[in-house]
């Protein structure tokens, strides 16, 4: 599998992440190396930081710096835009399966 398919499949999994709440990359990164995601088997940090950094670009989200005692974190959310495309991806996915389980 290509690096770029596994970068947009990387930018579905934050955006559907961010879609639950508030977070920063590096929390981000362990929740998706604790639930074992296949597509992180090859990921580096800087994948995920580049990745929200391309997202937040793109306007899908919006970071805000976040103290938590002498730690400060920018922490993001999803934009209504962000909200816009994690439900089309999910529309698509599902009408993508229907169409292999028709061809089974």
């Amino acid at each position: 599998m290509g690096k770029g398919f596994k970068k947009d499949i990387l930018k579905v999994i934050i955006l559907t992440h961010l879609g639950r709440g508030a977070g920063y990359p590096y929390a981000l990164l362990k929740a998706m190396e604790n639930k074992r995601i296949w597509i992180m088997e090859g990921m580096t940090k800087n994948d995920v930081y580049n990745t929200v950094g391309a997202l937040e670009k793109q306007g899908f989200i919006k970071g805000r710096a976040v103290r938590s005692g002498a730690i400060l974190r920018k922490n993001y959310l999803l934009t209504p835009k962000g909200r816009r495309i994690v439900s089309a991806s999910k529309r698509a996915m599902i009408r993508s399966f229907r169409e292999v389980i028709k061809l089974m």
